[in-house]
């Protein structure tokens, strides 16, 4: 195998998805452990289904975040050159792996503080709003707003 650079934006993205992966996994060990708060009816939904979809959507994120640190691994230590298939498919699980913990704080929040959860939901969507409003690429040379 030949010894090539790895990726330094990788090797930073791995430190963000060992903290995401961390915290969704201490989630699921949190849920497993002290079931009884994640057994109450949140609106029509019961607590048992309730429980079995917050685990199992906790423990799918904290999957997909290890699939994802893998493929960064790889890129990051050279292994595999960025914009490969393991580049775009870690890439795309990264972003999964953070969009899925979004979804995690809401449900987490809900069985404690229903209102909390909505206000949390709320403001990660007006966050998420802003900030695809706000990555939308512009011309270079040009000041951003609207197209012409």
């Amino acid at each position: 195998m030949t010894e090539s650079r790895g990726s330094v934006l990788h090797q930073q993205a791995l430190t963000v998805m060992g903290i995401f992966t961390g915290l969704v996994l201490t989630s699921l060990v949190l849920i497993l452990t002290s079931p009884g708060p994640f057994h109450r009816s949140i609106g029509s939904l019961a607590g048992q289904p309730y429980f079995e979809i917050a685990t199992t959507y906790v423990a799918v994120v904290g999957a997909v975040s290890g699939v994802a640190m893998l493929a960064f691994l790889e890129i990051a230590g050279g292994m595999t050159p960025t914009y490969s298939f393991v580049d775009r498919f870690g890439t795309t699980l990264f972003f999964l792996s953070v969009f899925g913990f979004m979804g995690v704080l809401p449900l987490l929040l809900a069985p404690f503080t229903p209102w909390g959860a909505v206000v949390v939901l709320g403001i990660e969507i007006a966050l998420l709003a802003t900030y695809f409003v706000g990555r939308r690429p512009t011309t270079p040379g040009r000041a951003s707003g609207p197209p012409r």
